[in-house]
């Protein structure tokens, strides 16, 4: 998920030169270090502990792209660091923990906003559109399968249920 972000924030027009990374956080030092090489983020802070590097970096947004599980505290911590936060999907592991961060981010006065990367694709708006007219007639559940391999902690291909 990082090296999306990273492609996107130095290839896309809009954000090229807009945004400055200031520091990576990883479980293993060796990843960071190796996706700071690789996008030539020169003198970025590179480390495992995220308070630690948001302490000397002060950043005014954290990219949180980590497992679910992790989510709630990683939030936390950025909020308490004063951050908005922009998260990935899906926000977080139980509806509960969700809205403990919607409301620790109210507290903080922060944004803690879920990136929906899809929701403007010509496709998907098209789909909709057919579903809202009737079209398509009655729908039934669809299973999508993602098969990914970024992360060492992706062994396995992930199943979703969605609904239409």
């Amino acid at each position: 998920m990082s090296k999306g972000w990273l492609n996107a924030l130095t290839d896309h027009p809009l954000l090229k030169g807009r945004v400055l990374v200031v520091g990576l956080v990883d479980l293993d030092p060796k990843m960071a270090e190796a996706r700071a090489a690789e996008f030539a983020l020169g003198d970025v802070v590179i480390g495992s502990d995220l308070d630690a590097v948001l302490s000397q970096t002060k950043p005014d947004l954290l990219f949180d792209v980590v497992v679910p599980n992790a989510r709630p505290g990683l939030v936390a911590t950025g909020l308490g660091h004063g951050c908005h936060v922009l998260t990935e999907k899906p926000m977080a592991p139980t509806l509960d923990s969700a809205r403990e961060m919607v409301a620790q981010a109210k507290a903080a006065g922060r944004v803690h906003a879920v990136v929906q990367n899809r929701r403007y694709v010509p496709g998907i708006r098209r789909i909709r559109q057919l579903i809202e007219s009737g079209a398509l007639g009655q729908l039934n559940p669809a299973d999508r399968h993602d098969a990914q391999r970024t992360q060492p902690f992706h062994s396995n291909i992930c199943r979703r249920q969605a609904r239409l």
